[in-house]
């Protein structure tokens, strides 16, 4: 396998900054808007089109498409694809801050509640507060709160290589920091 295409798998410990969306959206009911709606209710298929607008609790997402799918055991699957499509969602509070907020975009985003994973493909980004992962792909599984990245030729401004940009944890006065010797 090539470095082009080979996955970077970053430790929790590595992406801690970057995981914890607020849980409690997912009991929070769904609004979805566009210009236009179908539904097949046999197949369980709806599909969005024209600046579809989905808020869940803190979560908000734009996309021009949106294609939400529903087996018969109630598992869902989500395809929003578009020119950019973009998300915000709170994150649980850490321990250092309060009010910090996810952000990502990417030109499609997929993803299950069968295997828990949000996948973001062609220009991908996730941000959260001043940390940034960028590639081509970005999988991230929410139950494991893993993220994987893999660079591509799509993504130009990255020369086709995976970024990551983390800031130092901060010290505080309870572990030494900030003592004179």
């Amino acid at each position: 396998m090539s470095n082009k295409f080979a996955a970077l798998l970053i430790p929790l410990a590595l992406t801690a900054p970057l995981a914890h969306a607020e849980k409690a959206d997912a009991d929070k009911p769904i609004q979805i808007s566009a210009d236009r709606a179908s539904l097949d209710q046999l197949k369980g298929i709806t599909q969005w089109d024209g600046a579809v607008v989905v808020i869940q609790g803190t979560l908000l997402m734009h996309s021009d498409h949106l294609t939400v799918t529903r087996d018969a055991q109630g598992n869902q699957t989500m395809v929003a694809t578009g020119k950019l499509v973009t998300f915000r969602q709170k994150a649980d509070d850490t321990p250092e801050k309060k009010n910090v907020w996810i952000d990502g975009q990417a030109n499609r985003i997929d993803y299950s509640t069968v295997n828990h994973t949000a996948v973001l493909t062609t220009n991908a980004r996730v941000k959260k507060d001043t940390d940034l992962l960028i590639g081509d792909v970005i999988v991230y599984n929410t139950e494991t709160q893993i993220y994987q990245s893999q660079g591509g030729g799509t993504n130009t401004a990255n020369k086709g290589r995976v970024t990551a940009i983390i800031q130092p944890q901060k010290k505080n006065a309870s572990n030494g920091a900030g003592k004179q010797p």
